[in-house]
């Protein structure tokens, strides 16, 4: 994130003057997403970060009428730190396009990690039909070795459904906040891990199983991929079952991630 906005957002209250989720979004856009998701050390060792959850974590901080925790707030100074703020840069629709086109454009664009075009496309995609979005996202996400593209998918999908009762909102607020969910998970696609599950491995499998997936990961998966495969067209996937150990793995989870495992299972008994 540039300076200025670093040390703003650090010396500031976070919910300051933002009665909802909505107006959090308005007052803190285009500050959403981390510039890379992995380093290199001077031993070349490549070290992954986590996505940025600023987005999951002030929808939940919003959710109920409950009193609000005071831990977010503290976690999304850290987040805000690890961000930047984007150029103000506009969405343009692509309503000429033929939606099979579309669909097969994004699909393509997302897996070929196109900075360029996914966004475009994806947002156009979403629009027209948001469970066709949807779909594409959860697909990639179950075949991705990366545990947190099925997190950010399931959040947002959760905030795109709550962004569609916003009736206080107008169309063109509505559409910003729409606009900064979908350019928040879909940076976060193109820019992270590349690697993919391969299903018919048991090694791979085990390895996925063992290593790369995280509580978070699994609690979502647990509860939700049946679920997910029969509301959306889920290709070449097997559901995994998951040995978990919760005492020992919610320990080893960000506290990002406690919070939105936290919320997750309290809201999903």
């Amino acid at each position: 994130m540039e300076e200025g906005i670093k040390n703003k957002i650090e010396t500031m209250e976070i919910f300051k003057e933002t009665a909802d989720f909505f107006q959090f979004i308005l007052k803190y856009k285009n500050c959403f997403s981390k510039k890379k998701y992995f380093t290199v050390d001077k031993n070349f060792k490549i070290i992954r970060k986590e996505p940025s959850f600023i987005l999951e974590l002030a929808n939940i901080y919003y959710s109920g009428t409950e009193n609000k925790d005071e831990e977010i707030e503290k976690i999304l100074e850290e987040e805000f730190s690890e961000t930047y703020k984007e150029k103000e840069k506009r969405i343009d629709r692509m309503s000429k396009i033929e939606f099979s086109k579309l669909k097969d454009s994004y699909r393509r664009a997302l897996i070929n990690a196109s900075a360029e075009h996914s966004v475009k496309l994806g947002n156009e995609l979403m629009y027209r039909d948001k469970k066709v979005f949807l779909e594409i996202m959860y697909n990639f996400a179950l075949v991705s070795c990366d545990c947190n593209k099925l997190i950010k998918t399931y959040f947002a999908e959760k905030m795109l459904n709550e962004t569609d009762k916003n009736e206080e909102g107008s169309f063109s607020a509505n559409r910003i906040f729409r606009d900064e969910i979908i350019k928040n998970i879909i940076n976060y696609f193109i820019k992270s891990d590349r690697e993919f599950l391969d299903y018919e491995n048991e090694s791979d499998m085990k390895y996925f199983m063992e290593n790369k997936a995280d509580l978070l990961y699994k609690k979502i998966y647990t509860e939700k991929y049946d679920e997910i495969v029969k509301k959306y067209d889920i290709k070449n996937v097997r559901k995994i079952n998951f040995e978990i150990n919760e005492e020992k793995e919610y320990a080893e989870l960000s506290e990002s991630k406690k919070k939105l495992y936290d919320y997750f299972t309290k809201t999903t008994k």
